[in-house]
This record gives structure tokens, C-alpha cells and sequence, in this order.
């Protein structure tokens, strides 16, 4: 057998005949305590796995994301093997990790979340076994034998090629793609965190499964950090934050649809009217579009094809119309175009549209206000020629600039390039895609590429913040810039060029906050709640000492009020701690505290939300300097 020619970290060596990645990794003298799996010319592949061919190779461990979803995908496993061997009637569903650990799906099993570190202990007991996880191949007929008896395996088996493969760790068998880290030993630390209901395959007409959550790391300090950063993360919660200030709910009665309160409104209008200036700024019009439509105009777009499984129909009763919500504003800009005859002149057009959108997310993959059904975008769309995109883009890093600075937030840019799935031309691809890298280059933004991620119909830069901890593999995706070369000629949407001749306009899809929902949850992670003044629900709680002091906190409250304040007036006959907690509790930016001392003098003390307090402010004073900070937007 010839030698094999491996390239590893840009250097290529010969390795002597057939040998598995784990020998051929010692024979590198890759330091093999923490490596967990190969990637062989871009594929991963268990350590056990053997090599006969000349490839580039990689090792992973924890460190890495791939190196993080195998070990996740491995604790999985121990979870249904853990599962299997206190309750065997269970049938098992599908295993896979996710963005933070790991669940599996099971049918006909009744736990809770009383019974999980009962679980626990049985997946210790399965990890100090040191059980390796072995490969096992097979075909599809081979397989259906195998799990006859298991409905939710054979209908995985009936969308698989011939090739099956099956992964057995001690007494536990599962059809399995893998690949998997070497052995159990490798998790010294494993936690159930909950139990939950999930549709199998996320399909409401589908049976109702037993999910239970996970973690695990390779070592009990990771664990141990892991707790304790779950235990702040609660705090930032966005869904606590909204129970706890009175901002939001949401109803089984219309599924991840967010219902704002007074306080929660106030919030998310702050943020939509600020939207709105900025685009008023920048030279962009609004326009307002339906919110119902046939699907003809989406399958004109291209998007039913890739959409039309996140899309909710919407036919009249006895009709054989069919309709649908609109779950992007994209096609409807299109329209408004093409609705009279356009000259170059008029470019670059922008069109703003804030109307509401709807998508079918799957139940399990909801996130309060991160990810719903209903939201309503920060969403415009800019026609331009070929010669105004790049002053067109960095106009739009610009306003990203102005709206994030208000904020502290700092953006985080991705180029994501061409999908597998695609619309257009590779010759219009390989333009665009080195079109917005240019302008890139030429802003001085740090980015990375994310190689396939781009729309269907386009490249794209997504822009990401970080989250409170600061780290980068947990930051949100907040707006977006797309360059569509294919939009406009789908409809027909032509602009007359100097040269008297019909032209097709590319179309720069945008949206710099994101969803306003989203985008409104993102800010309340950040800041624990504690939003600067211009956006906060509160922003002045008015409270008296005594029962004498009344009417004056009442008079104050209605100056703060017609002043333009959003004010709650406490004049309860509860202590004084207890009305300053109160308010500390709802966040209000300031709480006016007024005693004997200050109606008297005609003045106010001032408790500011980081407690520091100030005294003998006249009124007057006090609103001039609160309305300049609301209307300068005035972060923290």
C-alpha cells in the first residue's frame, strides 16, 4: 500500500500505509489529551476512523464550535443510553446538540424535572465505564431491521441514501451520522437541566415527545463556570426582565406573538420612532404595504419555493384563492417600483416599510422577543445602479454607527457568501459577493466570511452584538445589508437610464435594527432592564414621605407629565424604604422623593437609579436638563 501524503497546519508528511486519524495524529505529535475529532478535507470523522488516502487534516477539540457539537452529540447519547436503562419502554426520537449543550427527544416516557439528577447519576455511572463509541455501517435494509420497531428511526431510514450508519456505546445502539468524540471518559462533567414537550420534528400533527435538556464540558471547572454564569444570565433574561417591569407576555392563544403593555409599548415605540428619524435623515420614504396578498406574488419572488414552510396561509373561508401573511416586505417594494415608469434620476430610491410580518417558527425554536411568529422590521429597500452601491453601503454603516452609538453597542460584521440552494446566475454571484467585499475592505470594519450563509437570492453582511458577557460565540445577529441582483428582474421593475434605455436596478435589502421586538429584547438583556432614560418605561417614579406631602407629589407628577415624562405617581401610605425599593425593583430612572423640607422650599430630591441622590433641585431646573437628555438620546 503506497504512503499517504497528510497536510496538517500548511506542512504535508508522508505517513507509512493505512492507519486510523487517532495514529496518525501521534505519529504528527499532536498532543492528543484534548482532541476530540478529525476533520479530514473539511469533513469530520471519529479518531477511530481510518485513512487511506492523501487529505489535509485537522484535530479539534472543545475550543472549536465543530469540536463543541460532537461532544454535545456524544452526550447525547449517554443521555438515551441513561434514559434506556431506567425506563426501556422509551422510544427514542433524535438526539442533537445545539447552540448551548444538547437534548433528546423520546416518545412514550413520563418524566420531569424531579427525575433528572436521578438521570444524572446514571450517565455518571455510564461515563466512568469509559464506553467507546463505535462506528458501525450498514444499509438501509439492514437498519430497518434493526429498528422495526422504533417508528420515528424508520421514518429518518426513509430519507436516507443506502449508506446507514449506527454508533453503540457499552449496551446502547442508535442510528447515528457521528461522528462522536473516542469514549465516554472524555465528559468529566454532565448535567440534565430540564425536561420539556416538543412535536416530533416540530410538526404540530405529529406526536407530542419527552425532550430533556443538556450540558456538558471535559471539565468540572467548565461546569462549574458554566452554573455560574447561568445563574447571572437569569438576571438578564429578557423574559424576566418583561414579567418583572410589566413589558410583555405572551398567550397560547396566538403563539409566539408578543402582547405589549403600557410600559412595554412605550418602549417599543421609543425605538420604532427613533427608527423612523433615522431613515427620515437619510432620505428614505415610507411606505405602507398589505399585510395579506396571493401567494402568486411570492412564487414571482422566488420565495415560496425556500419560504413557503415558514409561511401561514391565510385563504377566505370557501375560497380556492390561495393567500398568505407576509413574511418579508421584499416583493411589495417590487411592486411599488414597477407601478409607474421610473427614471435614473430618482436613484437611489429608498423605500421603508415597518408593516408586520409573520413566520411560522417552529414551537422549540422560539425565544420571547429573539424569536417570534409576529414582528415588525426596522426593513427598507434601496434601488440603486450598479455605481451607487458602495456609497450607498457605507451610507448605511453610517446610520449603523449613529443608532448602535446610542446604545454602546459595537458592531460585529460577517460577510456571508453564497448558499447551496440559490436563485441567479454564478457570474452575478461572484460580482456581488466581491462587490460588498470591497466595500468592506474600504470601511476598516474587522470581518469574517461565513462561507454558504448568504439569502437565496443574494450575498449579505450580518451584523452581530455582543451579549452581556462579552464573549464572541455568544452574540446576537441584529441587522443585515443584502445586495439582490435578482429581485427587480423578477418582477420586471425597470428605471430609464441617460441613455433613454430600460434598465434593471439592483436592490440593497437592509435593516439596521433588526425587528423592533428583537431588537428591544437584545437592549433589555444587556442592561439587566436599567435602559437609558429617552427609552426607559419609567422615567421618573414620584414618591412622598409623608401623607402631608400629597398633593405636592401629585402637582410635581402632573409638571413631569405635561413636561412629556412618563411618570407613575406613588402616593401610597407605605414606608419610605419600601417606596424607593419599589422603585428601584421597576427600574425608573429617577424617583423624585419630596418631604416637608421640600414642598417648603418649593423643590425636589432627586434618586438617581445608581442611588446617589441629590438635593434642593427646583423643579423647573430638573425637567429643562431630563427633556434635553430624552430629546439628545443620551445613553447611561
Amino acid at each position: 500500500m503506497r504512503n499517504m501524503q497528510i497536510k496538517y497546519k500548511g506542512e504535508t508528511h508522508e505517513i507509512k500505509g493505512e492507519k486510523t486519524l487517532f495514529d496518525i495524529a501521534k505519529e504528527l505529535d499532536v498532543d492528543l489529551k484534548e482532541v476530540l475529532v478529525a476533520k479530514v478535507n473539511g469533513q469530520l470523522y471519529d479518531l477511530s476512523r481510518k485513512l487511506d488516502k492523501d487529505a489535509e487534516v485537522e484535530f479539534l477539540t472543545f475550543e472549536s464550535n465543530e469540536g463543541k457539537k460532537v461532544f454535545w452529540h456524544s452526550s447525547a447519547h449517554v443521555l438515551a443510553a441513561a434514559v434506556k436503562k431506567l425506563y426501556p419502554d422509551a422510544v427514542l426520537g433524535i438526539g442533537p446538540p445545539i447552540d448551548e449543550g444538547f437534548y433528546y427527544d423520546f416518545y412514550n416516557l413520563n418524566v420531569g424535572d424531579n427525575d433528572l439528577e436521578k438521570l444524572t447519576k446514571e450517565a455518571e455511572k455510564i461515563i466512568e465505564k469509559d464506553e467507546k463509541f463505535i462506528r458501525k455501517e450498514s444499509n438501509v435494509d439492514e437498519a430497518r431491521e434493526i429498528v422495526k420497531d422504533n417508528k420515528f428511526k424508520l421514518e429518518i431510514l426513509n430519507s436516507l441514501a443506502n449508506d446507514v450508519t449506527f454508533y453503540q456505546n457499552g449496551d446502547f445502539v442508535d442510528l447515528c451520522r457521528g461522528p462522536h468524540i473516542p469514549s465516554t471518559r472524555l465528559i468529566k462533567a454532565i448535567k440534565f437541566t430540564k425536561v420539556a414537550g416538543a412535536y416530533w420534528r416540530g410538526n404540530s400533527k405529529n406526536e407530542v415527545m419527552t425532550r430533556i435538556y443538556g450540558i456538558s464540558f471535559p471539565s468540572k471547572e467548565q461546569m462549574n463556570e458554566y452554573i455560574k454564569l447561568s445563574e447571572e444570565k437569569k438576571e438578564h433574561d429578557h423574559k424576566k426582565i418583561g414579567k418583572d417591569l410589566e413589558l410583555f407576555f405572551f398567550s397560547d392563544i396566538s403563539p409566539g406573538s408578543p402582547f405589549f403593555m403600557p410600559k412595554g409599548a412605550a418602549v417599543y415605540n421609543e425605538l420604532l420612532k427613533f427608527a423612523r428619524e433615522i431613515d427620515f435623515k437619510y432620505g428614505y420614504k415610507e411606505v405602507i404595504t398589505p399585510i395579506i396578498a396571493k401567494v402568486d406574488l411570492w412564487k414571482t419572488s422566488g420565495h415560496f419555493d425556500k419560504y413557503r414552510e415558514n409561511m401561514f396561509r391565510a385563504s377566505p373561508f370557501d375560497s380556492d384563492e390561495e393567500y398568505g401573511l407576509k413574511p418579508m416586505n421584499c416583493p411589495f417594494s417590487a411592486l411599488i417600483f414597477k407601478s409607474r415608469t421610473r427614471s435614473y434620476k430618482e436613484l437611489p430610491l429608498r423605500l421603508a416599510d415597518y408593516g408586520f410580518l409573520h413566520r411560522y417558527e417552529l414551537e422549540g425554536t422560539m425565544d420571547g422577543l429573539l424569536r417570534t411568529r409576529l414582528m415588525e422590521q426596522n426593513d427598507a429597500h434601496v434601488y440603486v445602479t450598479e455605481d451607487q452601491v458602495e456609497q450607498e453601503v457605507l451610507l448605511l454603516f453610517k446610520m449603523l454607527d449613529e443608532i448602535y452609538g446610542k446604545f454602546n453597542l459595537s458592531p460585529i460584521m460577517v460577510l456571508a457568501t453564497r448558499p447551496e440552494k440559490r436563485i441567479g446566475a454564478d457570474e452575478l454571484w461572484d460580482k456581488a459577493e466581491a462587490t460588498l467585499k470591497k466595500i468592506l475592505d474600504k470601511s476598516g470594519y474587522k470581518y469574517t466570511v461565513k462561507e454558504g450563509d448568504g439569502a437565496f437570492y443574494g450575498p449579505k453582511i450580518d451584523i452581530y452584538v455582543l451579549d452581556f458577557t462579552g464573549k464572541p460565540d455568544a452574540a446576537y445577529a441584529v441587522s443585515t445589508i443584502q445586495l439582490d441582483f435578482n429581485l427587480a428582474a423578477r418582477f420586471g421593475a425597470v428605471y430609464v437610464g441617460a441613455d433613454n434605455k430600460e434598465h434593471t436596478p439592483l436592490v440593497i435589502h437592509r435593516s439596521i435594527m433588526g425587528t423592533i421586538g428583537r431588537f428591544m429584547g437584545i437592549i433589555l438583556e444587556n442592561s439587566k432592564g436599567s435602559l437609558p432614560l429617552w427609552v426607559s418605561p419609567v422615567q421618573a417614579r414620584v414618591i412622598n414621605i409623608t401623607e402631608r406631602n400629597r398633593e405636592y407629589a401629585a402637582k410635581v407628577s402632573k409638571s413631569l407629565e405635561e413636561a412629556g415624562l412618563r411618570v407613575e405617581l406613588d402616593d401610597s401610605s407605605r414606608t419610605l424604604e419600601y417606596k424607593v425599593r419599589e422603585s428601584q425593583l421597576i427600574k425608573a430612572y429617577y424617583t423624585i422623593i419630596l418631604g416637608d423640607k421640600e414642598e417648603s422650599g418649593n423643590v425636589i430630591a432627586i434618586r438617581t437609579r445608581d442611588g446617589k441622590t441629590k438635593y434642593n433641585v427646583k423643579l423647573d431646573e430638573f425637567i429643562e436638563e431630563a427633556t434635553k437628555k430624552i430629546k439628545e438620546r443620551t445613553i447611561n
